[in-house]
């Protein structure tokens, strides 16, 4: 009788010892998966710039337009210019049509896709001999997103 409740006992501590085992491993797997850094990416945008109209009347001589494009890698509360661009300022009819537009390709590098998303903003400000008109804007380039198309139509 001792000698099946030893073997008893054995058994108890064998399976309790094997099911430790077996959970430790796996919540190591599952730690272990979740601990592993995710390979930074880097994101494309392609800002498009173009005019909607001829702009070939009077009204709109000497009315000029700049534009100001900035991205801000956004990391929870924490924000960072990654990338800012002031172009030229252009006479409206200057601007060129729909079909070939002006483009500026943008690479952020190093962006975590998991944490990071990029907002780009873009600040269109028309000038007409002193009178200043500012149109703001925002785009977001999120989880998932490897490129993004900013279309500015001046």
């Amino acid at each position: 009788m001792r000698f099946k409740t030893i073997k008893k006992n054995y058994m108890k501590k064998k399976l309790i010892i094997t099911a430790t085992a077996l959970l430790l491993g796996a919540l190591s797997f599952l730690f272990s998966k979740n601990m592993v850094s995710e390979k930074p990416v880097s994101k494309n945008i392609n800002v498009e710039v173009y005019k909607t109209a001829s702009y070939i009347s009077p009204a709109y001589a000497n009315t000029f337009a700049t534009l100001e494009v900035t991205v801000v890698r956004v990391n929870g509360n924490k924000r960072d210019t990654a990338w800012q661009h002031i172009f030229q300022p252009k006479e409206l009819k200057d601007f060129p049509e729909s079909d070939k537009p002006l483009v500026q390709k943008i690479t952020i590098p190093n962006v975590n896709d998991r944490k990071e998303k990029l907002e780009i903003y873009y600040r269109l400000t028309y000038n007409t001999q002193g009178s200043i008109l500012n149109f703001l804007n925002t785009e977001t380039i999120g989880k998932g997103q490897q490129t993004g198309k900013l279309h500015i139509q001046i």
